[in-house]
Formats: structure tokens, sequence, C-alpha cells
């Protein structure tokens, strides 16, 4: 008996998806954006939308707390700047709006919810593991959330304003 008579599989082949360019990924986004105008419920989109700016070399970090916070006036921004139509958005400046007036016990409940979910959040991020069998978790690299929808955003306000937590913008909070 033989051996080595077998023919060699190349192993090119396969679909191979087709490579876009900056400008084709952003004209992309414009597209999803359009369409969340009419339908922003859609989950989907969001996450098509996310893809396509990630394809456009949007800055995660900037990218991240707009998805998460599916506001569109701020897509529309970073999309318009991607295409060269505007200059870099900055965070709005703190107005001279009011502090509204939370009852202390309600503050004391929404950090106690605050401090839970953030002790969850680097839980469950840390806890992820990896592709061997041996690997374990990483440490948690963020330092802002999205506070628990249970208290609504006067809260997380009158808690940022009393120095108690830290607005890091489009709705994140941190501790101080």
């Amino acid at each position: 008996m033989s051996k080595g008579k077998h023919k060699k599989r190349s192993k090119s082949g396969g679909y191979k998806p087709p490579v876009q360019t900056q400008s084709e990924a952003i004209a992309k986004a414009t597209e999803i954006a359009t369409a969340l105008e009419a339908d922003g419920a859609e989950a989907a989109l969001w996450g098509q939308l996310h893809k396509a700016l990630a394809a456009a070399k949007a800055d995660s970090n900037e990218v991240m707390p707009m998805i998460m916070g599916r506001d569109l006036n701020a897509i529309g921004h970073l999309l318009a700047r991607l295409r060269g139509d505007e200059a870099p958005i900055e965070e709005p400046e703190a107005t001279d709006e009011p502090i509204p007036d939370v009852p202390a016990e309600v503050k004391r409940q929404a950090m106690k919810a605050f401090r839970r979910r953030i002790k969850l959040m680097r839980l469950d991020h840390e806890s992820r593991l990896g592709v061997g069998p041996l690997t374990g978790g990483k440490a948690a690299d963020f330092d802002s959330i999205l506070p628990p929808h249970d208290y609504p955003d006067e809260v997380w306000r009158a808690l940022a304003a009393d120095g108690l937590l830290r607005s890091t913008g489009r709705g994140f909070y941190a501790l101080p």
C-alpha cells in the first residue's frame, strides 16, 4: 500500500465579504440612521448602525454612549462630522437649570441601586472566560454606566449636583 497519494486540499475559498470603503460605510450608517428616525424602536437596526459606524472608523468611545443612549441627534452630528460637514461637537456646558428637589430617602435608595448595578456589571464583565479552559476574566475597564431606570433622570442629576455621582455625559454616570 502506498501512502500520500491524496490531494492536498486548498484552504482558500468560502465567502469573503466585500471590502467596504469609509465613504460607503458612512453612507450605510446614514441610511440606517434615517430608517431609525422613522422607527426608532427596532433593536436590530441599532446593532447594524453600530457595525456601520465601526466600519466608518468612528471612535468607539464616542459611539457606544450614543448607541446605548439611543441618541439619534448625537449620531446625526457624528455622521456629519465623519462626512466633513461640521466641526467636532463639544459636551454642553453646565446649564443654569434648577437642581430638582429630591427627598433624601429617594437619593439614598438610588445610590444603593447604582452601586449594586455597577458592582454587578463589574462582576459580569470580569467573569467572562476566554478561549482556553484555564483562562480567567480580566479587570473591568469601564468607569461609567447608564444608571438604573428605576429612578427618573432628575434623581441622577440631583445626585451629581450633590457630588455623590459624576456625570460623564449622554446619560452616563460614574462614582467620583
